[in-house]
């Protein structure tokens, strides 16, 4: 299964398209339990994302890989003890992933540490989440660690495959997930809930609503897994079971596009792909 489970919704409201909040107890418990037996193997946390670290390890997680991520600006003197207060409270030895949540926290200094961590066995991969190409290509010019990325990629937002990066970290052996498959949930919308910000930007959601027109809006953002065979992991995030089911079920069937058939859907409008920049409340 190629799906892993975002954890951001476990412990914060988050999400332009989300209406509950943050998930309900019962609905956390329901979302674990069908993603392990749907074959989902991979859960992905923060250390900024709320208590989200804590519900997870109040549950029984340990059939699942888990990648966390060290909260942004966190002072190197505390990064030893924010690992292990991690560990805590997610109930794990070890974590089998470790990113940075920016690449600007990033220094030698750091990655000393975090070899170290590593070394004792506490910590297996360690990489970054990235935002842009821009900021991959200096990450790999300052010749930091990279064995795992977390990136983010749409129908929308292809920058990652048009500038031949995810062919290039395979040739490194670095292992690939994506996130923002559905773009906080914008691109599973139907046009008329999408906020105001968005109208600016209606020829090409237009686009993307005209696109493969008998396929759902669910199967429209998740048929780009098939034209990135080099990830190895699609980070999705989701309030209730139900949705999680929709998921893997439309993943199980989806529509087998290539790179061209996606091609003219990219859009390069960061006040559209980047949710940073977006101004919707």
């Amino acid at each position: 299964m190629q799906l892993a489970l975002g954890t951001v919704q476990f412990g914060m409201d988050y999400g332009v398209s989300n209406r509950d909040g943050q998930v309900s107890d019962d609905e956390l418990d329901a979302i674990i339990a069908l993603a392990r037996q749907a074959g989902i193997d991979t859960l992905d946390t923060a250390q900024a994302y709320g208590n989200a670290e804590r519900r997870l390890g109040q549950r029984d997680t340990s059939h699942f890989t888990l990648i966390d991520k060290l909260a942004p600006g966190l002072p190197l003197t505390d990064v030893h003890n924010a690992v292990n207060h991690s560990m805590r409270l997610l109930g794990r030895k070890r974590l089998d992933g470790l990113l940075l949540h920016r690449s600007q926290d990033a220094s030698p200094a750091l990655f000393e540490l975090l070899a170290e961590l590593q070394h004792q066995g506490n910590v297996g991969k360690l990489g970054v989440s990235i935002y842009s190409p821009e900021e991959l290509g200096a990450w790999i010019a300052a010749g930091y660690p990279l064995e795992l990325v977390q990136l983010p990629a749409n129908l929308l937002d292809q920058r990652f495959l048009r500038t031949g990066w995810l062919d290039k970290l395979v040739e490194m052996g670095c292992e690939i997930h994506v996130r923002s498959l559905f773009l906080q949930g914008l691109l599973l919308m139907q046009p008329a809930q999408r906020p105001d910000y968005f109208y600016r930007f209606s020829a090409k959601l237009e686009q993307f609503d005209n696109w493969q027109p008998s396929l759902s809006p669910l199967g429209k953002a998740l048929s780009i897994m098939a034209a990135l065979p080099q990830v190895n992991r699609f980070v999705i995030g989701v309030c209730h079971k139900q949705e999680l089911a929709a998921i893997v079920a439309a993943s199980h069937a989806l529509h087998q596009c290539n790179e061209a058939e996606i091609a003219p859907l990219a859009s390069i409008e960061q006040a559209l792909i980047n949710p940073a920049l977006w101004r919707t409340r």
